[in-house]
């Protein structure tokens, strides 16, 4: 007879029970591609760059998850979404002083070896609030066009639509024209 902590590994690598059938085809699965729109417009190479890494790094990991929702493919989408997030601020923050890049691959390890410690519905607006209000330091009221992407996107994450429905792809599409108005304006 197996020991507890046994069937306690077993469940906690199955599927989640209420998780959507796996399916690659799905909208929620290629509304990811717009997470690449920030490197597209940045202000200098070296942050486009590092802009299509993070972005490319998400688009593969929420791919994942949304087009198998298994665990593995769920810490994928939460460590590279952070790592993005993070990203977009230090891009932000480096047209001030490019020792801002140094934040990213620390932050990036950690969500990456603990992203189930860590709490994205307190951390992703930390980061987004402070790369907002230094995109407002930065170019004034033309922060406004980001600060509304970003907050609608906020209010669907929020309103927990579900990973397989057209809102959470709007989620991801917002989240892409955030980044994307807020790297324009600089």
């Amino acid at each position: 007879m197996a020991d507890a902590s046994e069937a306690s590994a077993k469940t906690a690598d199955a599927p989640e029970a209420d998780a959507p059938e796996a399916d690659a085809r799905d909208d929620v699965v290629y509304s990811n591609v717009s997470y690449i729109a920030p490197a597209t417009v940045s202000p200098d190479l070296l942050t486009a760059r590092v802009l299509m890494v993070v972005g490319a790094a998400v688009v593969g990991g929420s791919s994942v998850y949304h087009a198998t929702y298994t665990r593995e493919g769920q810490s994928l989408d939460v460590s590279t979404m952070m790592a993005y997030v993070a990203g977009l601020t230090c891009a932000i923050a480096a047209q001030w002083t490019l020792w801002a890049w140094a934040v990213l691959p620390v932050a990036a390890v950690g969500y990456w070896m603990y992203p189930w410690r860590i709490d994205s519905y307190v951390h992703v607006p930390v980061w987004g609030a402070a790369a907002l209000v230094m995109l407002a330091v930065q170019v004034g009221w033309w922060a406004t066009p980001a600060a509304v992407l970003a907050s609608a996107g906020g209010a669907i994450k929020v309103s927990q639509p579900g990973a397989d429905s057209r809102l959470h792809a709007a989620w991801h599409v917002l989240g892409g024209l955030a980044g994307g108005a807020a790297m324009w304006v600089l």
